[in-house]
């Protein structure tokens, strides 16, 4: 049986730069996503319950949760309004 097994830093240079920069955003807006969403559920706000108290449909929430839906910044100040938060935007 042939042993299939690649180094991780083997396996990345099949990936042109292009690739990986698409990656690296991909995987920022995942993290903003997944913020938004624990931070819903730790104030205990149910998708309906947050697009109730924003006036919005729910699926608006349930697509950016899911990333079927890119979101804007006046979007996310509003969202985190909702939830009586304050949006903090830090670059490192």
């Amino acid at each position: 049986m042939k042993n299939n097994n690649v180094s991780l830093k083997e396996w990345g240079k099949q990936f042109s730069l292009s690739q990986k920069k698409n990656a690296k955003k991909a995987n920022n807006y995942y993290v903003v996503v997944e913020e938004f969403k624990k931070i819903r559920k730790e104030l205990g706000f149910t998708q309906q319950e947050l697009a109730d108290k924003m006036g919005i449909d729910r699926t608006v929430i349930t697509k950016i949760e899911t990333g079927a839906r890119n979101t804007t910044l006046n979007s996310l100040i509003k969202f985190a309004e909702g939830m009586d938060k304050k949006l903090k935007i830090s670059f490192v």
